[in-house]
């Protein structure tokens, strides 16, 4: 296995790349302001909202969400991997891709993607020769082209089959945190998957990160994955977005449904915009993987109650991350049937008229607000009006919001302002918000710690060579959260290189769980801030964020139930002063 690319060398590929010369080979860029503006090459438009900032060296689209730097770009507009975007950047620089030498610390992780894909070679391998599979799969209407395209194999039914395939390439460690395995109490192996068929699970780069088995017998579960493990989460990952990709160069849309089969069968029908979530529900994060690659999806759910019950829980992660060009449809399907029953017995054609017929999220939202609460009465109307308050109040997007509110009024035949009203009921007092420099910095800097964090590290992202050195900062760094170690690992790379972009930054963290949050952050729109009403804006944020921390822990320690130890009791002492400071001691 080749040794892992040094960080020094990205970062000087990086400083050697210019972005917006690196994107106008694939896209004619045109100037705007300090940024340079064009039509999206990663969904259809006809005006331009994607934009390329020469001094972030970051692109985004305000279409369909896309951003990232220039690897990223390379990455998702060529379906490259991660060390082939840097080879074609090293090629074009002119220069040779060092690699470190092999050491057990040198990527953790890279064992475990070894034995993972080893371990899909033989499953594809064993079945070829397992009939009761193959005839299983035929009966589905899969073929081998499909099989292969999607890597599909069979798990056999022996205890140890894998582990003793592998065993002399993998150590019984790699095999088990692969979740490939488990270790029985008398010391031996045990295959996790036996006699399945098996659906690897790929990431972007196309590495496999796990696996969907599914059995052909009677018995339980019938379904099961791999388990959560260092590069496998359910919860931050979709069946088949991979194969997509690599079918479609130009994907618009894509539609989500419920398991493996489903993608597999619409793939044999030629339609390859299908991705499964893994067994769990649709969360933020899925929706915010799908929309850094396309701006429409179609959400497939049951007709029955239990798939209203998901569609429910769906629209409430959908709606905080609708924004801009965003556009979400659900489908209901027949009872007792899913996409693999009707593309079978309906054809592409058939297919494609379902899904052309989803209904908008909006009105899918007023639809089950009304299964819920009757408009006939003023209760009902009432109580429609509430919980659909509650739920509006999570978007962000103004617009939208706006569009919502108007939705509700009508259906419940209330004035526009009592529901605008009711939206601001929860509002923070005007007395303690900060002051408002701009319209975009007070409503940033006001609302929940997740919008304080995300306020203060776009702006850290987005103007890294500023000074932030400030005691607000550093005192927050060193607090005990996983955002605030975080917010002080970025700063270390400030620190290390004062000049640096926000590309270069980005890509330091891009092996860590939390960088494409990082990333979504260095897009977001700063409006007319001026670099130093950014700074304020962020020092701001910083300083409400520790006094809730201070809160909080004062709170813990009050709440102990024990003798506090000395250092306990200074702490208190510390916190309670700094909150009668700051007048804030509730």
């Amino acid at each position: 296995m080749a040794g892992r690319i040094p960080q020094v060398f990205i970062d000087e590929l990086l400083e050697r790349t210019d972005l917006v010369e690196l994107i106008q080979r694939y896209v004619p860029l045109k100037k705007s302001g300090h940024e340079f503006a064009a039509c999206c090459p990663f969904h259809g438009e006809k005006t331009p909202s994607f934009f390329v900032s020469p001094r972030k060296q970051f692109y985004h689209c305000f279409g369909c969400g896309a951003h990232g730097t220039a690897i990223s770009f390379l990455m998702e507009h060529e379906n490259l991997s991660f060390p082939e975007a840097i080879e074609l950047l090293a090629e074009w620089a002119g220069v040779e891709v060092p690699r470190d030498a092999e050491s057990p610390g040198a990527e953790p992780t890279g064992h475990l993607f070894a034995a993972l894909d080893a371990a899909a070679a033989f499953y594809v391998e064993q079945l070829k020769t397992a009939a009761p599979a193959i005839a299983y799969l035929k009966a589905r209407g899969i073929d081998g082209s499909t099989a292969r395209d999607y890597a599909i194999g069979w798990a056999p039914p022996g205890l140890d089959s894998l582990a003793r395939a592998l065993r002399d390439r993998f150590s019984t460690e790699d095999l088990v945190q692969a979740g490939l395995v488990s270790r029985r109490d008398d010391g031996t192996l045990r295959d996790r998957f036996r006699a399945r068929i098996q659906f690897p699970i790929r990431d972007r780069r196309g590495r496999v990160t796990g696996f969907g088995g599914r059995l052909i017998e009677p018995g339980e579960p019938k379904y099961l994955n791999s388990p959560e493990s260092v590069v496998f989460h359910k919860g931050h990952t979709v069946y088949g977005l991979f194969e997509s990709r690599r079918a479609e160069t130009r994907l618009e849309e894509l539609v989500v449904t419920e398991g493996y089969m489903d993608v597999v069968s619409l793939a044999q029908a030629g339609f390859h915009r299908a991705v499964a979530c893994m067994g769990t529900a649709l969360t933020r994060s899925h929706l915010d993987l799908l929309f850094r690659q396309v701006s429409k999806l179609v959400l497939c759910f049951d007709g029955d109650a239990a798939g209203r019950r998901a569609a429910w829980r769906s629209i409430e992660q959908a709606l905080p991350v609708m924004q801009g060009m965003r556009e979400i449809r659900v489908l209901f399907l027949p009872e007792g049937d899913d996409p693999d029953s009707l593309v079978r017995r309906e054809g592409l054609e058939g297919w494609q008229r379902r899904l052309d017929g989803a209904s908008v999220l909006s009105e899918t939202l007023m639809r089950l607000l009304a299964e819920r609460h009757s408009l006939e009465t003023a209760e009902g109307r009432s109580r429609f009006a509430h919980e659909a308050v509650h739920l509006i109040r999570s978007v962000t997007d103004p617009l939208f919001r706006d569009q919502l509110s108007e939705l509700v009024a009508e259906r419940t035949r209330s004035p526009g302002t009592r529901i605008e009203a009711m939206l601001d009921e929860n509002a923070e007092p005007r007395a303690t918000r900060s002051p408002p420099h701009t319209a975009h910095a007070a409503r940033t800097n006001t609302g929940a710690p997740n919008q304080l964090w995300g306020a203060l590290l776009a702006r850290i992202l987005q103007l890294p060579q500023s000074r932030w050195d400030a005691e607000e900062i550093d005192r927050l760094a060193e607090t005990d959260t996983r955002a605030a170690r975080i917010l002080g690992a970025i700063l270390a790379r400030i620190a290390d290189v004062p000049d640096i972009s926000t590309a270069r930054l980005l890509e330091h963290f891009r092996d860590e769980t939390f960088f494409e949050r990082l990333a979504a952050l260095a897009s977001v729109p700063l409006g007319d801030e001026s670099p130093e009403l950014s700074v304020q804006v962020a020092l701001d944020s910083a300083e409400r964020l520790y006094q809730e921390y201070s809160r909080d822990r004062l709170r813990t320690l009050c709440a102990a139930g024990r003798p506090l130890e000395p250092e306990e009791i200074e702490e208190l002492k510390r916190l309670q002063a700094t909150l009668l400071r700051k007048g804030r001691t509730d």
